[in-house]
């Protein structure tokens, strides 16, 4: 059990004192904030919204705010106190760089306060609080300002009853067989944003059953406040647009839904030439289908894969849906730069169409359609492209360049094939080591992608909606570690497609990887033959089946939260295994079936990556990170394979520990020349504060939780298997400052992790986890990462 330990601040090695000191010393200089206000005038100091009932929250209320203090990091106006120490009287390059850098004072203004409490109140109005009463106060000490904004909601105005007056008879009952899906509900507040998301609502809902021409601005409400309880009759309204007639008088006119006519698709669309094509008459045309295809001499792409992902075909009822998901897919072909799709109202024909409404009212309604021509253009790519690359390198902690050479063709076989070649070459060395000839990996890849599932129930796979590619590629290594020499030639088939905007799938039924170890350092060897680590370093083959799922809705267009989900599942060995029971395959010395005198590995292997970040403002941000991995080798392996392992430590995990060098549990392992811990259990969670400092550079601090565990059974090294009882009392504590250069295109990163709980048991040393609490300060506590973008 973990002791019970007495805080003393004396007890804080001198390094953590100075900086407790500093920041001290900075939280009371204050009075330098205030260097340059003028006189008569206050430093907006501190904005404070208090709310007497618990549904209106002050964040919520926050940005109607006009008038906010400067902003704050690690709770201090850092870029107020640096522009204090400029001189608004000198122009020279410190004074002006200290300007730029800083952020000037925000002055107390009166009227921003007035205009903050009226944009308040009509925030609270918006969400049904007519009644609400906001006061403002302020407080001035010294030559600062606080404001204090406080907020009585009372009772709010709720929906009695909600009506609709609907004149179309078509659109009146699709909007009613929809009201399921309604957002607008009886004892729901009276929102203003509630109801401008129904009228949103359904005008997505009327564009996907064929009105072109509607929108939100045909939709509106009444609203009768006169009822005690401050209830509310709401009334939807839906009119027939009025147009003027040759008289000069307002006529009502009839919504129309709208099928489409004629859909032209421009494979190899030149928006440059197409028009010099068109009036020199050297544009040809294929109908398909009733699809036209308009090129020039040569349409570039097999036309069977445009219709496998077209979803507009002629005489079909118009559907937003239809038209973006057909954008969609066109889009996901690497073929095309561009995908525009443009719709024109043409002269309506002359004849009605009997739409049968029997599943809403039992009746038949003769309607007359407009109709529309749809033009599909197609912007290609460049066919063929290659690529230099030489770059950094941050495996695991791990610093180094790689260069790479690639070569792609976008169309190989004119059906949009994406067939690629890349030859690699890397020189890694660990953290702490500086040589050069610590890691070299040199090999190559070369792979097959096209957009359509290739395999069995393929007249079941909706290639329109999911948009499929099958995958194949092959690839060889060779890499020369301090630990090892080996070979990897491997082969992967699968498949990969998207089920949602936010979810991609991929499915990999064939992964076959032929690994073969050309030499052991003597020294590795002797550190891991009295452990089953011995196996996870054998030449084998490794085939896999694997499934894995990505969550992500971030939008990469604005700052705001977002999720990201990583599962992903494995399995090994299972058909090999089967062929060799059934075929009574003998077994080697070393009791494992084996194929071509390889042995071949079995295991089942799942873990799943839990991301949220949360905005706070334009300036500082959350992450939070859980992540669960665990392996099983059975049957044929007593071990998993060495890449399917787990470990810990590094850029990317706990970054108080070098990567491979934490755990496995509270194992203490005396120094060693080649950190390469595994195990098959891993535990890690993170939370990071993230938050911008000056120019590009942005600053975070860290804490992180973790280590790996074996599983029970397969490693008796003491302390090293996870035990349900004891777990929790060895996972690892870290924490740290970070500085990242943001350069947009990616980012720099640089972590400084300090180790806070060590829960290796040193058997020839008294247990003191707590690394500030009860060991003197030593320099191999703090560890430096660098890496290549965020860690999470």
């Amino acid at each position: 059990m973990i002791k019970p330990v007495t805080f003393s601040f004396q007890k804080i090695n001198r390094p953590l004192r100075y900086v407790l000191y500093l920041y001290l010393l900075l939280l009371v200089t204050g009075c330098s904030v205030t260097k340059h206000v003028p006189e008569n005038m206050y430093l907006l100091n501190n904005v404070e919204i208090k709310t007497s009932s618990r549904q209106v929250k002050p964040d919520d209320l926050l940005p109607y705010v006009k008038q906010k203090p400067n902003k704050k990091i690690l709770g201090f106006r850092f870029h107020l106190r640096v522009y204090s120490l400029s001189n608004p009287r000198k122009s020279g390059w410190i004074n002006t760089g200290l300007r730029t850098i800083g952020e000037d004072p925000v002055l107390f203004d009166s009227i921003a306060v007035s205009g903050s409490s009226r944009n308040i109140k009509l925030y609270l109005q918006s969400k049904g609080y007519y009644n609400a009463v906001v006061n403002d106060s302020v407080w001035i000490h010294g030559k600062k300002a606080d404001v204090f904004y406080t907020i009585h909601p009372n009772l709010p105005y709720k929906l009695r009853r909600v009506g609709y007056f609907i004149e179309n008879t078509l659109i009146r009952q699709l909007v009613l067989a929809d009201t399921v899906n309604r957002l607008i509900k009886r004892n729901d507040l009276f929102d203003v944003d509630v109801l401008q998301a129904e009228r949103e609502r359904i005008e997505t809902m009327l564009k996907r059953n064929g009105y072109f021409t509607f929108n939100k601005n045909f939709i509106t409400f009444t609203a009768d406040t006169n009822f005690r309880n401050n209830q509310v009759d709401l009334n939807l309204i839906i009119k027939n647009p009025l147009r003027t007639d040759e008289n000069g008088k307002l006529k009502p006119i009839w919504f129309k839904r709208y099928k489409f006519e004629n859909i032209y698709i421009y494979p190899s669309y030149d928006p440059f030439r197409f028009s010099s094509y068109r009036d020199n008459g050297e544009l040809d045309t294929i109908t398909r289908a009733g699809v036209y295809f308009v090129f020039h001499q040569n349409p570039g792409v097999k036309l069977d894969v445009i219709e496998s992902f077209n979803q507009l075909k002629p005489n079909e009822m118009y559907s937003v849906d239809q038209v973006n998901r057909t954008q969609q897919n066109l889009s996901q072909i690497r073929l095309f730069k561009f995908v525009n799709i443009e719709l024109e109202e043409v002269e309506a024909k002359d004849k009605t169409g009997e739409i049968d409404f029997s599943d809403i009212d039992t009746s038949y309604v003769s309607e007359e359609f407009g109709y529309l021509n749809c033009y599909v253009q197609l912007v290609p790519h460049t066919l063929q492209s290659y690529q230099v690359e030489l770059v950094g390198t941050n495996t695991s902690g791990s610093l180094g360049a790689e260069g790479t050479l690639n070569y792609q063709h976008k169309n190989l076989f004119k059906g949009a094939e994406v067939f690629d070649i890349k030859f690699r070459g890397l020189v890694e060395t660990a953290q702490q080591k500086i040589n050069l000839n610590n890691t070299l990996e040199l090999g190559g890849s070369m792979g097959l992608t096209t957009p359509k599932y290739i395999g069995p129930y393929t007249s079941h796979v909706r290639v329109d909606k999911y948009a499929p590619s099958t995958q194949l590629t092959a690839s060889y290594s060779y890499q020369r570690r301090p630990e090892y020499t080996r070979m990897i030639a491997g082969l992967q088939f699968g498949y990969v497609w998207k089920s949602s905007r936010f979810m991609l799938h991929t499915l990999n039924p064939i992964e076959l990887n032929a690994i073969s170890i050309q030499k052991i350092n003597p020294e590795f060897q002797a550190q891991i033959d009295t452990t089953f680590l011995k196996y996870s370093y054998i030449s084998q083959i490794v085939t896999v089946s694997s499934y894995n799922l990505i969550y992500s809705n971030q939008n990469v267009k604005k700052a705001s939260n977002y999720s990201y989900i990583r599962f992903n599942i494995e399995l090994s060995g299972n058909a090999l295994q089967a062929i060799s029971k059934f075929s009574d395959r003998p077994k080697n010395s070393n009791g494992a079936y084996t194929f071509f005198d390889t042995e071949f590995s079995q295991f089942v292997r799942s873990d799943i990556n839990l991301t949220y970040h949360q905005v706070a403002d334009d300036n500082n941000s959350f992450a939070y990170r859980l992540y669960i991995g665990v392996g099983y080798p059975y049957g044929n392996s007593r071990a998993l394979p060495f890449e399917k392992r787990f470990f810990t430590g590094g850029a990317n995990g706990v970054r108080a520990w070098q990567a491979r060098s934490l755990g496995p549990g509270s194992y203490y392992q005396p120094a060693e020349r080649f950190s390469n811990r595994t195990a098959d259990i891993k535990l890690e969670a993170n939370f990071e504060y993230r938050f911008r400092m000056v120019w590009k550079l942005e600053g975070a601090m860290f804490i992180d939780f973790g280590n790996i565990w074996s599983m029970p059974g397969l490693d008796d090294r003491p302390g090293a298997t996870f035990e349900w009882n004891k777990f929790y009392e060895q996972i690892a504590i870290g924490s740290g400052l970070g500085i990242r250069m943001n350069l947009g295109f990616f980012i720099l990163r640089t972590d400084f992790g300090y180790k806070i709980f060590d829960p290796a048991i040193n058997p020839n040393e008294p247990y003191n986890p707590w690394v500030p609490l009860n060991r003197k300060f030593n320099i191999s506590d703090i560890t430096f990462n660098f890496g290549i973008g965020y860690p999470f």
